[in-house]
């Protein structure tokens, strides 16, 4: 999975990478080559960066440097095409001549800004041969001209240049004198590019230190923004302490509202959860992925504390998942969703599942057998596992129950407005086949007509 993927098909993973406050477009291609990690000391490895980061961050002094080094990382080109030409020895023209001078000097100026700070996993070529290269004036100026200290041959042609304007040459004249000036530039630039190839590599290196810097840097800031914590990694169990969703806690409080945090542990088995429409299921299966995703590309995640088992792959089957198999009702591209999950297990992969009300759009008969026979091969593999259902189901299985509404006193006004604040969130183990029945209740709290309940009531009763 890469990250524009994720960003498609993991719900909330766009809030959180639009919220990265990336100065360079260096940067941003840095981001977007992230690679999905799936060996814990790996992905500890990345995240540490960060976190050294938001530790030293801490330090008031630190923490000017860092802005310092923010502020010049806008100054940034991204240049990797530049440097591939050079690579090949393709002559540069002067505007890419600057963009190399200019990142020479401003690696530099960075280079030795995270010297002082100490960051050991920054390392940034010395191109002091570079700058010496393109700055035959010593000046560090991020500019870049012919200069005529590259050529006493073009000292002398613009020597005679300069006089024959001051008097009255013919057109003739001044264009061969012209011509001359542009064959010496040329035969220069093509010197300077020559001379440059054999640092075509620290080049692009430099550009690609100084990038990722960028990304660090900003995640760092995101961690601080968004309270996100460090995961750690383990080879058994999952457990997320009140997980929550950026998104839509940013989208509650904007409504005055909160958001609840939920806890769970994830297993090497399947885990069956129901509880009422509303009680937030489908958010918590969002989250989680959100968590799984953001960790294994290295980022802090959203709960007070997390250790999570890496995996292969992340399947997610939602409810409101737009159906990329065009022509196909929901329940035929969710059989082919659940067919092609099974072929990666059967290959060995390590998933993370994550089902919403599977089998929703079938007939409650055979619905309840695909979810009994999706659990039991589940089970048989060993797969990590979340199902949500409103289903009865009565095989042997780890169910969990979201506890739903906590208040029903006819004194009190439930409704739309207020609802969430009398719900709870929270998970708890279920030892009982029934789900909750509360659909008629909420569709009273919802203001349906009392004409409609009635009729319906007549017939729940029967």
């Amino acid at each position: 999975m890469r990250i524009k993927e994720a960003i498609a098909h993991i719900s909330g993973f766009k809030f959180v990478i639009d919220a990265l406050n990336i100065q360079s477009s260096a940067g941003r291609r840095i981001l977007y080559a992230l690679p999905f990690l799936k060996v814990s000391e790996d992905i500890e490895r990345e995240i540490e960066k960060t976190e050294w980061l938001i530790e030293g961050m801490k330090e008031e002094a630190f923490s000017q440097k860092i802005a310092l080094i923010q502020m010049k990382m806008g100054e940034l080109r991204d240049i990797a095409s530049t440097i591939s030409r050079l690579k090949y020895n393709t002559i540069l023209d002067d505007i890419e001549l600057f963009e190399v001078k200019h990142l020479a000097i401003l690696a530099d100026s960075i280079g030795k800004e995270v010297k002082k700070l100490k960051l050991s996993f920054v390392i940034i070529p010395d191109l002091t041969n570079t700058i010496e290269i393109l700055d035959p004036q010593s000046k560090k100026i991020p500019q870049f001209y012919i200069y005529d200290e590259y050529s006493p041959t073009l000292t002398s042609i613009r020597s005679e240049i300069s006089k024959i304007n001051q008097s009255e040459a013919t057109d003739d004249e001044i264009n061969a004198l012209r011509l001359k000036e542009k064959e010496e530039e040329d035969k220069i630039r093509r010197e300077l590019t020559q001379k440059l190839q054999p640092y075509g590599v620290d080049l692009k290196s430099a550009l690609n230190e100084i990038a990722t810097l960028d990304l660090l840097i900003a995640k760092a800031h995101l961690t601080k923004e968004l309270q996100l914590t460090k995961p750690t990694f383990t080879e058994e169990i999952t457990f997320l302490s009140e997980l929550f969703n950026p998104e839509i806690e940013s989208s509650l409080q904007k409504q005055g509202k909160e958001f609840q945090p939920v806890s769970i542990s994830i297993p090497a088995m399947p885990t069956l959860i129901t509880g009422a429409n509303m009680t937030g299921k489908t958010v918590l299966l969002k989250s989680i992925a959100l968590i799984q995703t953001l960790a294994q590309f290295g980022f802090h995640v959203p709960a007070s504390s997390a250790k999570i088992v890496p995996v292969d792959r992340i399947i997610c089957c939602m409810t409101d998942e737009q159906d990329e198999l065009s022509g196909l009702s929901s329940f035929a591209a969710e059989m082919i969703r659940l067919n092609k999950m099974i072929e990666q297990i059967e290959k060995g992969e390590s998933l993370l599942v994550l089902i919403d009300e599977l089998a929703r759009t079938t007939n409650p008969t055979e619905g309840k057998a695909i979810v009994a026979g999706v659990l039991n091969f589940l089970s048989e593999h060993k797969v990590s596992s979340l199902i949500t259902t409103h289903y009865t189901i009565d095989i042997p299985c780890r169910k969990l129950r979201v506890r739903g509404f906590r208040l029903k006193d006819e004194n009190v006004k439930i409704d739309i407005h207020n609802i969430n604040n009398y719900i709870d969130y929270s998970l708890e183990e279920s030892h009982e086949n029934e789900v909750p029945h509360e659909a008629i209740y909420i569709a009273e709290i919802l203001g349906i007509s009392d004409d409609l309940l009635h009729r319906i009531k007549s017939y729940l009763n029967d």
